[in-house]
């Protein structure tokens, strides 16, 4: 038996405490005595799921199980590295000073190339790059944002997404996406047996989804889905099998 698994950081079992032998793909296929064929990934999107079920031969498979992820990511293809990349858009607080009650707020696109770990975290501030000299931020976070040795290419790239997203996007283009992908998933495994899934932040799913779960309420966040939150989720996928 071999089981098919996308989505997000949630489903590929990422954590800042590298519990990627928790993850509740890794359970199921444990309880099944199932091969796992995981495609999750960081900052994954819904448009890059479908993708990865067009470009596979779905007879290989016994189950899938999707997870979607939230509506307003997407990915594009780098035509000179010649590989896909995911693009999130983040909100961000951070206290001006150490123990300061006023936060300093930021918004910044997260980039990722498929298939790589490896998140890049970009924002602009005044019109340029920021720079969080001002601002109490740990040294972990400062290194995660790479906000002074970029290229003009990628600054102009940068410039254009947090346009897009400050501007351009609307949650309401967002529902009718989600819509899109979940009516393509659901055509594209018509004849196979699978669950699609939601574990929402902020929004509230637009789609009936087989199983859902809320940030708060089910879990504290991507990061910290702890073990019992992954046996949990393996615990409902066996009831609806």
């Amino acid at each position: 038996m071999k089981i098919y698994f996308d989505g997000c950081a949630k489903t590929g079992g990422f954590s800042r405490t590298g519990r990627v032998d928790k993850r509740y793909p890794k359970l199921l296929c444990e309880k099944l005595g199932a091969e796992e064929y995981n495609l999750a990934q960081r900052n994954g999107n819904n448009k890059r799921i479908v993708r990865n079920l067009l470009e596979h031969n779905l007879s290989d498979f016994d189950l899938f199980v999707i997870q979607m992820t939230k509506r307003n990511r997407f990915e594009y293809y780098d035509r000179e590295d010649r590989s896909w990349i995911s693009v999130g858009y983040i909100w961000r607080e951070f206290p001006k000073v150490l123990g300061d009650s006023e936060l300093f707020q930021i918004d910044y696109v997260a980039m990722k190339k498929d298939k790589d770990n490896l998140i890049d975290y970009h924002t602009i501030w005044q019109g340029d790059v920021i720079s969080l000299n001002d601002v109490h931020v740990s040294q972990r976070h400062k290194e995660r944002y790479k906000i002074n040795k970029v290229s003009d290419k990628k600054r102009e790239m940068i410039e254009y997404y947090l346009h897009y997203f400050r501007k351009v996007y609307t949650d309401e283009q967002g529902k009718i996406d989600e819509q899109m992908y979940f009516l393509t998933m659901k055509n594209i495994l018509m004849n196979h047996k699978h669950i699609i899934m939601y574990m929402h932040s902020d929004k509230e799913v637009n789609v009936p989804v087989d199983l859902l779960y809320k940030k708060g309420k089910d879990y504290v966040s991507g990061w910290y889905m702890g073990t019992d939150t992954h046996q949990i989720i393996m615990n409902d996928i066996l009831k609806l099998l």
